[in-house]
């Protein structure tokens, strides 16, 4: 809880610990009784146990007493079949409460909306318990007294749930109804109604606290919890703090002082770089065990053990920097965000620690008790940057290993917070000589506007297998290509495509994790797949992954300073043609479309007859796939109303290309809708544009085999998707063929066909163009600002501060 507020330190009967909120400061206390009620958790929803606490906290009685028994690890339950870690704990409440008085039952996967004391008063009206149904039991209020008769303790330790509930049905009038506003449960809820929300559908829980176990998916309600959180952090609030530590934190950090760990000399160097990098004049070392002390150490450390931080907390930082790596894996794990939180608040530049993380189970756990994430390399991410919430000018470190002694492990690195240095990061650009994942790349590292150098990749023959399905790697690379990605290595890296992506995941790898990527497209964003942040179209159909940022186009390089360059390079060249200037922009054949010279024919005489009614002229550029039999029957087809034609040309130099100038002068844009990047390129420029489709590719062995593929891709993104309910008709959690499924897509093995006609009606939908009728409108529409948003959000994982405007 916040420092400021009225918590009684945690206390533990009878197995359960108990967490007593007091009546707020300045508050008269109410002659009520205290609020008690009883949590069903464990160890890997600390993150849903935290805002259930904290969502308590903001509706609550500020005169009233709560009471909140954490049902935790309690012993002596046969667990076999239970869904949860905490599914029986709930029929122990009569012998756990002394079999009197009232309280209140909740899963943890669960918000308060209205003062739970509303509940707790809730007359019972001679009934045994209250639920939304009689065997929905996630939600009750009880009368401990009369529950004790029916579910003794040696019952709820020994027998299934249903078992239990139809033990209690069998008497009459023991079970009462709850309105339903006390339980909605995911779609249930409605804004202003709903008394207490329930994320019961287990896959769609945004905290996401079992990944071994599901794929994840949205919740549509997601966004309410993740706002409850982000409240949490700026608030600073934990279930434990150093004036009320865990039940658990006094006798293992007795016991951790009792260690004698010898320092690594890797995690030494990293201190001293920090220092170094930060030009850290004093430097904080806190220290749980026992290590033998640095007399050389540069800055000078003060050194403090672990039990100096439980004194009131510091009005302001003390030190540039602090220090914790020995025995900070050894806390509690309910304890370690309140001691993370201290850490950050005693430095001004930069926290460094080093811990040991529990590895991943072997597999995936279907059907079986989750393991959850606690302690895992991304549990720890995730408190470092809850307390970076707090604390934006501090930066932070966690060297750790993996299943392995940090003493001896082979050493990653996570890192965030604050960029520590003036120099901007240093970026690499790998590009794969395909234009279209190119101007992805450039485009997203001219938005950030750091100095950056070009990687040009060349493959071999292997790069065209899925060998993203083998982890990182520079398997396709030329031998040539793999000598150039060699150390010093950067602080970011910007790569597009299948055959890209595996080679920015091996620098991650190869940097112990010192190096950012940035993955584009829909290839290499994959669940399985290293990388810090993904972006990709949402037409792609991706499966949904909390790393990646869905766009509705991808990035393109047309920026309005490179537009107002290319209008001073070519305006003397293409300004004269007659008003309205239609650009016409040609794509070409592909696997999925056909452009031959009857087709290009038949698209010339459309966009003839365009400018004719209109009385304007065309400027056309066709591209590396537009065949010259097309490109002949095209020009043919516009006739007088073409202004200037332009051929590609592999042999032609970058600057002799007037499609920039195309863009920038045009009044009006028409594209061939086969590329999703010159759709893009030419939506982020703002102005009027007509989208004229290609038709489908679909003759012969290999259009069947795509019709097949696409098919077969529906078939199991449906499937993956699918909600199919559970005996209390709500969404079950996700097993069998929709688990199946859902591997199969979150892990890359198949990819949803990335249907083009999707992203037409997107950009439809969202005003960014028209389908082609005719029609010259020369309506502008507003330009697509999304790599201003991806460039943000890099900004962010990097800690670097955003571009001031300039004046």
């Amino acid at each position: 809880m916040r420092d400021s507020e009225p918590w009684m330190p945690a206390t533990r009967s009878q197995d359960v610990e108990r967490i007593v909120l007091l009546p707020r400061a300045g508050v008269a206390p109410s002659e009520k009784p205290p609020v008690r009620i009883f949590l069903g958790t464990e160890a890997a929803q600390y993150r849903a146990e935290r805002i259930f606490l904290w969502s308590i906290e903001r509706v609550r009685d500020p005169s009233r007493i709560y009471e909140i028994h954490r049902m935790i690890d309690l012993p002596g339950f046969r667990r076999l079949g239970w869904n949860t870690g905490f599914t029986n704990y709930r029929f122990a409440i009569p012998a756990l409460a002394g079999a009197h008085g009232r309280a209140i039952y909740n899963d943890v996967d669960q918000i308060y909306l209205r003062d739970p004391g509303e509940l707790f008063d809730m007359s019972l009206d001679g009934h045994g318990y209250l639920a939304v149904s009689p065997t929905d039991t996630s939600v009750m209020l009880m009368d401990c007294a009369r529950m004790a008769r029916f579910w003794p303790l040696e019952d709820a330790q020994r027998r299934r749930k249903y078992g239990l509930i139809r033990e209690a049905l069998a008497h009459p009038n023991c079970y009462g109804r709850l309105p339903g506003g006390w339980n909605a449960r995911d779609e249930e809820y409605e804004a202003g109604e709903s008394c207490l929300l329930h994320y019961t559908t287990l896959h769609k829980q945004p905290w996401r606290p079992f990944p071994e176990r599901f794929y994840y998916q949205p919740n549509p309600q997601g966004d309410l919890w993740l706002e409850l959180e982000r409240e949490a952090n700026a608030a600073g609030f934990h279930l434990f703090g150093a004036d009320r530590p865990g039940a658990r934190f006094e006798t293992q950090t007795r016991a951790l002082g009792r260690r004698l760990v010898r320092r690594r000399p890797e995690i030494e160097q990293a201190a001293s770089e920090l220092g170094q990098r930060s030009e850290a004049e004093s430097v904080l070392e806190v220290r749980a065990t026992r290590v033998p002390p640095i007399d050389d150490a540069v800055p000078p450390r003060d050194i403090v053990s672990l039990k100096d931080l439980l004194g009131p907390a510091e009005s302001k930082p003390t030190h540039d920097g602090v220090v914790f790596t020995e025995g900070l894996d050894g806390i509690p794990a309910e304890d370690l965000p309140w001691v993370i939180e201290r850490l950050f608040s005693r430095a001004r530049k930069f926290v460094l620690l080093a811990a040991s993380c529990e590895p991943p189970p072997v597999g995936r756990r279907v059907g079986r008790s989750p393991v959850g994430t606690v302690r895992r390399p991304q549990w720890w991410t995730w408190m470092l940057e809850s307390a970076s919430a707090r604390h934006p000018d501090v930066h932070w470190q966690l060297l750790h290993t993996v299943g392995e002694p940090i003493e001896s492990g082979r050493l990653q690195m996570k890192s965030g917070g604050r960029w520590l240095v003036e120099e901007p990061p240093k970026v690499w650009v790998l590009t794969d000589h395909k234009p279209g994942h190119t101007t992805q790349c450039i485009g997203l590292a001219d938005e950030l506007g750091w100095p950056y150098e070009i990687i040009d990749l060349s493959f071999r023959f292997l790069a065209e297998a899925p060998l993203q399905l083998f982890g990182p790697n520079l398997l396709g690379l030329t031998r040539a290509s793999a000598g150039r990605v060699k150390p010093p290595w950067p602080d970011l890296v910007i790569a597009t495509g299948r055959r890209s992506a595996p080679v920015a995941g091996w620098i991650r790898q190869r940097s112990a994790g010192r190096t950012h990527t940035v993955v584009m497209g829909r290839m290499g964003s994959n669940l399985r797949d290293d990388f810090d942040l993904a972006v990709a179209p949402a037409f792609s159909g991706l499966y949904p992954d909390p790393r990646r940022i869905d766009t509705v186009l991808p990035i393109s390089r047309v920026r309005e300073s490179a537009l107002e360059s290319a209008r001073a390079r070519w305006k003397s060249r293409l300004e004269r043609g007659r008003e309205p200037r239609i650009a016409f922009l040609v794509g070409g054949g592909s696997p999925e479309h056909r452009l031959t010279k009857e087709v290009a024919r038949e698209l010339g005489h459309r966009v003839a007859d365009m400018a004719r009614r209109a009385g304007g002229s065309v400027f056309v550029t066709t591209s590396r796939r537009t065949k010259p039999a097309a490109a002949d029957a095209l020009e043919e087809a516009l006739g007088d109303v073409t202004e200037h034609f332009h051929r590609w040309a592999a042999d032609q130099p970058p600057d002799e290309n007037p499609y920039m100038g195309y863009l920038a002068l045009a009044d009006v844009l028409v594209a061939t809708g086969d590329s999703a990047s010159m759709l893009s390129e030419a939506c982020a420029t703002g102005k009027p544009l007509y989208v004229l489709p290609l038709p489908r590719s679909s003759s012969g062995i290999r259009g069947l085999g795509r019709r097949l593929g696409r098919g077969i891709a529906r078939v199991i993104a449906r499937r993956a998707m699918a909600r199919p309910t559970n005996r209390r008709g709500i969404e079950r959690p996700q097993r069998g063929l929709e688990w199946l499924c859902a591997r199969i897509l979150a892990e890359g093995w198949i990819h949803p066909s990335a249907e083009i006609e999707s992203l037409h009606k997107s950009l439809f939908e969202n005003d960014l163009a028209r389908p082609f009728d005719g029609g010259c409108e020369l309506r502008p529409h507003r330009p697509v600002g999304e790599a201003e948003t991806v460039a943000s959000r890099v900004r962010e994982v990097l800690g670097t501060p955003e571009p001031k405007d300039e004046v």
